[in-house]
């Protein structure tokens, strides 16, 4: 295995262990924001799990083939490759533990492609904490051979062959009727269903259903959908259908950060430093851009840094500072499409950004360009 130094505590080996008892779940996370790598690393640890973390496709590769993990969380984006061709490498060396990707690439295209190619679950970036630890744990619950047979949404899991729904952790309190609607709800995920669709699901053609019998069960699922807690809801679109849809990453976006959340997210301070960091090295990209506006080297590290910034700074609890970094990782690759434009489409983004992260870090107020 290359000696290279982990994301999540620069200046060590790549692979490290916290020192816990052998015989609790060992977990492989690759993930080169170092960031990010150490939140994960803390929530898991937390949570009883030995943790390995790497910053290299490579090493993650080598260090799979020589120890049994239980879970691995894999990003896409990976310095020396993609973390897709990560996990079919994996698949192809028969490496069977679960896989939990996580990334900014919120398409349908990208989470398809992460499944097919091999992953288990996909979360997006930023995510709440709360449901990484819902998707590892229903990951981690899973025997190999009832992989392809729950389905995840938020903290909820749908388990189609035990007819149970289990809502963080605790059994939710569903009739037949009610799981089987979840479970129409759940496979067609964001997508809107039709109510003739449900009806069709739930009753054969010589049931008798009243008018308002799909109103009734959709009622009757949100109310104990919201009593065990559940991070999703059931969306009504009059004269179209109804949708389940995610309602942690809303909230994780809406939601200031207060004291208590970032003293538990960013224990050391070391997330609000960084980004310290990231507000002069965003100034400094703009004294270059603005004399060379079409610097294509120039324009796809500043891509890469608001990449990177989507991801951390909402997981971290800045939604303010994630979407100016989307909004600017968006004009940048517009601008590096288009020659004429050049960093000037991006610009006002940028300075969008730079104050977002003013606002959230006061003391970056404080530093002057030399």
């Amino acid at each position: 295995m290359v000696n290279r130094a982990s994301t999540a505590e620069p200046g060590k080996n790549a692979a490290f262990d916290d020192g816990m008892a052998s015989a609790s779940p060992r977990v492989l996370v690759v993930e080169d924001d170092r960031d990010v790598a150490g939140l994960v690393g803390r929530e898991l640890r937390a949570l009883g799990f030995t943790v390995d973390v790497m910053g290299f496709a490579e090493d993650a590769l080598a260090a799979a083939r020589e120890t049994e993990y239980s879970l691995m969380v894999v990003d896409i984006g990976l310095p020396d490759r993609d973390g897709l061709e990560l996990v079919r490498e994996m698949r192809k060396r028969s490496i069977a533990a679960p896989i939990l990707m996580v990334t900014a690439r919120g398409k349908v295209e990208d989470k398809v492609s992460g499944l097919a190619n091999g992953a288990d679950d996909y979360l997006v970036k930023p995510f709440a904490v709360p449901e990484l630890r819902a998707r590892i744990a229903a990951l981690l619950r899973r025997p190999s051979s009832m992989k392809d047979n729950r389905l995840v949404v938020a903290n909820i899991v749908v388990d189609r062959d035990a007819l149970e729904a289990i809502v963080g952790g605790v059994s939710a309190p569903l009739t037949r009727k009610q799981f089987q609607l979840l479970e129409l709800l759940a496979r067609r995920k964001n997508h809107m269903t039709p109510k003739r669709m449900i009806e069709e699901a739930l009753y054969s053609f010589s049931d008798e259903v009243s008018g308002n019998a799909i109103e009734a069960h959709i009622s009757k699922l949100r109310q104990v959908l919201h009593s065990v807690g559940a991070e999703a809801k059931v969306e009504t679109r009059r004269g179209i259908g109804y949708r389940l849809v995610e309602t942690t990453r809303c909230n994780q976006m809406m939601k200031r950060p207060g004291p208590a959340d970032l003293a538990r997210l960013d224990p050391d301070g070391a997330f609000a430093a960084r980004l310290a960091e990231d507000r002069l090295a965003l100034a400094r990209f703009a004294d270059l851009l603005e004399y060379n506006p079409t610097d294509d080297d120039v324009l796809a590290d500043l891509e890469s840094l608001a990449h990177r910034l989507v991801g951390a700074a909402g997981t971290f609890g800045y939604p303010e500072i994630s979407e100016a970094a989307l909004a600017l990782e968006n004009g940048v690759h517009a601008a590096r499409s288009s020659v004429q434009s050049g960093y000037a489409a991006a610009a006002p983004s940028l300075d969008l950004l730079i104050g977002a992260i003013d606002a959230a870090v006061p003391p970056t107020r404080q530093i002057t360009k030399n």
